[in-house]
């Protein structure tokens, strides 16, 4: 017989239904729920999937790119249309110099992973043109720091102007929003190399 607060139609029977209509419903939902986690979890599987596929295509672009600055056909290209007259060895040891100096040439063969003795003559021949110079290193009178003179920086811009111009003959049908993004791009992925090395 059912109590004095119980509301009409709910019998033992009626709770009974009630409580497996409450348990098919959670039953209901946790299952969604456990679908949804599912859907979650693969949507994150394939965009971590797109994200390598899309970093292995600029590792590669970058390959190409990287081939392409430092083959020697490009730097004889760069180098004669700066007007410089300079082997590929001493265009590389300026070009380092610019960018270490003032170094010792030791440390600086080390970061090239070269011999020492392979540098040697490249830079008699840039000091003799005045390009680099050597000065005593403050922190040990023994040895020698070089850097670029103003002459070297004024070889070094020319040989920057001509490498931005070949650079850009390869851009020339592009449009300018195209290599604007490309840019942005770029200095981003520099940045990020800056602070992780």
């Amino acid at each position: 017989m059912p109590g004095p607060h119980a509301r009409p139609g709910m019998g033992a029977g009626s709770l009974a239904g009630d409580e497996k209509s409450v348990y098919g419903w959670l039953s209901q939902t946790n299952q969604l729920r456990g679908e949804w986690r599912t859907m979650g979890d693969a949507a994150d599987r394939e965009g971590r999937s797109e994200q390598r596929e899309a970093a292995d295509r600029v590792a590669a672009a970058l390959a190409t790119v990287g081939n392409w600055m430092f083959a020697p056909a490009t730097r004889r290209r760069i180098m004669a249309a700066s007007g410089l007259e300079m082997s590929l060895g001493d265009y590389t040891l300026l070009a380092q110099v610019s960018l270490h100096g003032p170094v010792r040439l030791s440390v600086l063969a080390g970061q090239m992973e070269v011999d020492k003795s392979t540098l040697s003559p490249p830079a008699k021949r840039l000091e003799a043109r005045r390009l680099i110079e050597r000065r005593p290193d403050p922190a040990d009178a023994r040895a020698q720091l070089v850097s670029v003179t103003r002459e070297g920086r004024l070889a070094i811009r020319e040989l920057w102007k001509a490498r931005a111009e070949a650079v850009a003959s390869l851009m020339s049908d592009w449009e300018p929003s195209d290599i604007e993004h490309l840019a942005e791009g770029l200095g981003a992925f520099a940045e990020a190399i800056k602070k992780s090395s």
